[in-house]
């Protein structure tokens, strides 16, 4: 009972952080200064890193408990992929990378044990771990390249 509640704290967590960023990127969509969209980029960055750690908890679970409801709609090599590329695009645009890597690890990986114990709502949450980590990777590109940045993250596949 207690990892439970422990994952759905850690979950509130990463939900917040990924609404606050969201909140104020419609505030300040038409007239954002530099700071506020770094700002941004690194709520969007830490949000990514909690997903992974979601994403990767849920996968160890669907492997080790051989249950398909735990399974994430973006593989684990997907999800390291677009890391790879967020972290050189931030970094591009003088994100501190690693920081919000140390910020937010801690949390993530909490959340990510926490998901592997089978009750519906943490399927639940597996299933929409891909959604969000695929929402907040858009919303990353977006903002770095308000910051002129020109690595991109989401690649073309066409």
């Amino acid at each position: 009972m207690k990892k439970t509640s422990i994952a759905i704290f850690a979950w509130i967590i990463i939900c917040v952080s990924f609404t606050d960023s969201a909140f104020s990127e419609v505030e300040q969509s038409t007239n954002s200064t530099i700071t506020d969209l770094r700002g941004q980029a690194v709520s969007h960055l830490k949000f990514m890193y909690g997903m992974y750690f979601a994403i990767r908890g849920c996968l160890e679970a669907y492997n080790d408990q051989s249950e398909p409801n735990f399974k994430p709609t973006v593989t684990l090599s997907e999800a390291q992929q677009v890391l790879r590329a967020a972290d050189a695009a931030a970094r591009s645009v003088g994100i501190d990378v690693d920081k919000a890597w140390l910020e937010m690890s801690s949390i993530g990986q909490a959340a990510g044990e926490a998901l592997k114990i089978k009750t519906d709502d943490n399927f639940k949450k597996c299933q929409q771990s891909g959604m969000f980590f695929r929402t907040v990777t858009s919303r990353l590109q977006m903002t770095i390249r308000k910051l002129d940045g020109t690595i991109p993250i989401i690649r073309k596949d066409f």
